[in-house]
């Protein structure tokens, strides 16, 4: 119930901010390179983002990611999730980040696909080289149903439009 809780919010979230898209500049996408740290697995994957900053201190958005090779069998099929974004600007260049939201995961494995979802949170930064591109880093902690977890760190570019 707390996972669907959860989702509905973000949802809402999402919806309150799709009448409010007349400005286009709040639009946002980027891409990069995760690598994803699941008990003891370390798996590379390219991640695509798309997000929509409401004002200057709250944006939403979706990301999703497919591995690039696997780690010992272990591959990342793909993983998504959907977002609610707070943002503390530090000057026009540089923005700080935190993020909640929900994720779900398919992996395959030698003995078959684990697929599993749950809450996701973490932290990061963007830089604005120029006023429609910068770089973003981010860390997130995936938190699963069956008691499993990974992190993901994850960095690329992003731009405004």
């Amino acid at each position: 119930m707390k996972k669907f809780a959860l989702a509905a919010a973000v949802a809402a979230a999402a919806m309150m901010a799709v009448p409010m898209s007349a400005n286009a500049q709040n639009w946002y996408a980027g891409a990069g390179y995760t690598n994803f740290d699941a008990d003891g697995a370390d798996i590379d994957a390219v991640t695509g983002r798309l997000g929509y900053r409401v004002n200057p201190n709250f944006a939403v958005e979706g990301e999703a990611s497919t591995g690039l090779g696997d780690d010992d069998g272990i591959d990342l099929n793909h993983n998504a999730g959907l977002y609610a974004v707070g943002i503390l600007p530090l000057g026009e260049r540089f923005d700080l980040h935190g993020r909640v939201g929900y994720q779900t995961t398919e992996v395959g494995t030698p003995i078959g696909y684990f697929d599993d979802d749950g809450v996701a949170y973490g932290a990061g930064a963007t830089w604005r080289v120029t006023p429609g591109f910068g770089i973003r880093g981010d860390w997130t902690r995936l938190e699963g149903g069956d008691d499993t977890e990974a992190d993901a760190l994850s960095i690329g570019g992003v731009v405004n439009f």
